[in-house]
């Protein structure tokens, strides 16, 4: 199978190795010309993943003409802050007409998912999502990893579950379009608390509630919005959160702790080499609760201290001392 992988960071990076090993013929695209020929001529990436080679099916391109004339099946890597600009920068012919979204975020200011900014330029594309608890190290690895691509029910799911899945990455598909990707996205937000929590200096009783209360913050918001309640505690909802919340690899927790150990969030991400999605997501979430007419305190906690000046420790202490209430 040809595949197009538009977006060379650490996770686009990671499924090239992996397609790549399966078989596939794998092209990669970036925007930064030195990596395409550093991949081209070394056969590794210059920043990500560089004790791992890429497998002999992969290539390199910095031209996205030539990155959408390889395939019908494009896999979008790139954050989700540049959705747009990815798409508007397409031409208007290519052979990609199937997408496959891994980002995963809410753009702020329409509050719309990555598969539905894809079908505003592509409105008669297949469009799915994949998600789940996977850090590009451990794919890169060949861990063995599980994973959930979603689509709205048109069979381009079950295709991407039989041509990617192997005896390192086993792939369930899914209907909940919808789920899958407000789950993934919503769950940054949660690890960003859980973060901050853990940069406080608190201990585990605290970010075991936290990380509990969110996967119920989350999980009201996929089901006010659509998504299926198999889905918050599947791999996209449960198992991506307790990844995303733990792991020393997650970003998106990272970010959370520097903030709790008293540091400014423009000075966290500057020195970031990639994105951490959840601090962009959070400014979403409150607007998404509030439409639905449900409380999303932990979203509402996050935009405060990263965004409004409020001290870490003072948003524990209001979510604290909340109205007490039934679970």
């Amino acid at each position: 199978m040809k595949v197009a992988i538009l977006g060379a960071g650490s996770w686009g990076t990671a499924l090239a190795i992996h397609l790549g090993r399966a078989g596939h013929d794998v092209l990669l695209w970036s925007r930064d010309p030195v990596v395409t020929a550093h991949i081209q001529a070394k056969g590794t990436h210059p920043r990500r993943m560089r004790e791992t080679p890429l497998p002999a099916g992969v290539r390199a391109t910095a031209s996205l003409p030539e990155g959408l004339a390889h395939s019908e099946t494009a896999v979008i890597t790139v954050p989700c802050a540049s959705f747009r600009a990815l798409f508007e920068s397409m031409p208007e012919r290519g052979l990609a007409r199937r997408f496959l979204s891994t980002a995963k975020g809410i753009e702020p200011d329409t509050l719309r998912r990555m598969s539905e900014i894809i079908l505003e330029y592509r409105p008669a594309a297949s469009v799915a999502a994949l998600s789940g608890p996977t850090f590009a190290e451990g794919v890169a690895r060949g861990d063995p990893s599980a994973a959930v691509v979603a689509d709205a029910g048109g069979g381009f799911a079950r295709d991407l579950q039989a041509e990617f899945s192997d005896a390192r990455l086993r792939l369930y598909t899914s209907d909940d379009l919808v789920g899958v990707e407000l789950a993934g996205a919503l769950k940054n937000v949660v690890a960003i608390a859980a973060g901050i929590v853990a940069g406080l200096g608190f201990g585990p009783n605290t970010v075991a509630a936290l990380v509990t209360r969110g996967l119920s913050e989350l999980g009201r918001i996929v089901l006010a919005r659509g998504g299926q309640a198999r889905t918050v505690a599947g791999l996209a909802g449960v198992g991506d959160l307790l990844l995303t919340c733990t792991g020393s690899q997650s970003r998106n927790r990272r970010v959370g702790e520097e903030i709790g150990r008293g540091r400014k969030l423009a000075e966290i991400l500057v020195e970031m080499p990639e994105v951490a999605e959840g601090a962009r997501t959070c400014l979403a979430v409150p607007r998404m609760a509030a439409e639905a007419g449900i409380e999303a305190p932990i979203a509402e906690a996050v935009v405060q201290v990263l965004y409004e000046n409020v001290a870490a420790r003072e948003a524990v202490e209001r979510l604290m001392t909340r109205t007490l209430r039934e679970e």
